[in-house]
């Protein structure tokens, strides 16, 4: 057995036990009796192929959203992904659009299953892709319900500007329940966004469905919405969100 590769899933098993939290190198030192150089060597090594992330205030460490990603390309999926992919299925035919569910990922979010529209012309988001907040709809109704301690570390990034008018957007989407962004990621398309919420009440995810623009209007927007609104609070409840 070759050391290093030994020591360094020791580390990854001490974070995996609670993926959430950071870790300092005392927690892990007192879980592995690693010394604590190796600990350091191996964290960062592991970070530069994102399979750590490192809190840098406090010199903390916790699982990076790489093992998710890999997980993406094996057969089995993630839980959340095999609960939602029927409803992902039936949304899709109700609002003959492409439905999509989103993660999130620090200031991110990720594609992590896609049903395409049974149109003949569509809307195709790679699965796997990573998207910056805020742009889209999906981004947009995860921030917007995000906790406010995440909200201040993505709104300290952008000017006073920028601040005061995503903040006026995301109050509105916090009130209605629901995100539509028009031609933020794809110029031409339209997007609709819910929350899907745990058992913690946390957004863990967003389902979203896509369509253009030109093929739009204020009724079929307000049916979509409805709809996707539904297919996350459905899946919410099967997470245990009640």
């Amino acid at each position: 057995m070759i050391q290093s590769i030994e020591r360094a899933m020791m580390i990854i098993h001490v974070l995996a036990k609670n993926p959430k939290r950071f870790f300092s190198v005392q927690d892990i030192y007192n879980e592995t009796d690693l010394p604590s150089s190796t600990i350091y060597r191996l964290l960062y090594t592991l970070e530069n192929f994102d399979l750590v992330e490192r809190n840098e205030e406090k010199k903390e460490f916790r699982l990076g959203y790489t093992w998710l990603q890999l997980g993406m390309k094996m057969y089995h999926h993630t839980n959340i992904r095999e609960k939602a992919h029927p409803l992902l299925e039936e949304l899709a035919i109700n609002v003959r659009e492409t439905a999509y569910l989103n993660i999130p990922k620090l200031n991110n979010s990720i594609i992590i299953d896609r049903v395409d529209s049974p149109k003949n012309v569509r809307i195709i988001d790679m699965i796997g892709e990573k998207i910056p907040y805020p742009i889209g709809a999906a981004n947009k109704v995860l921030l917007a319900f995000s906790e406010k301690e995440m909200q201040a570390g993505f709104l300290k990034n952008i000017s006073d500007l920028e601040k005061i008018e995503l903040m006026e957007q995301l109050n509105v989407i916090k009130d209605k329940g629901y995100s539509i962004s028009y031609g933020e990621k794809t110029k031409g398309t339209v997007s609709v966004a819910a929350p899907v919420f745990d058992l913690n009440k946390e957004p863990i995810a967003a389902i979203s469905a896509e369509c253009f623009e030109y093929d739009t209007d204020t009724e079929k927007l307000e049916s979509i919405a409805k709809e996707v609104t539904r297919a996350a609070h459905l899946l919410s409840q099967e997470l245990g969100h009640m």
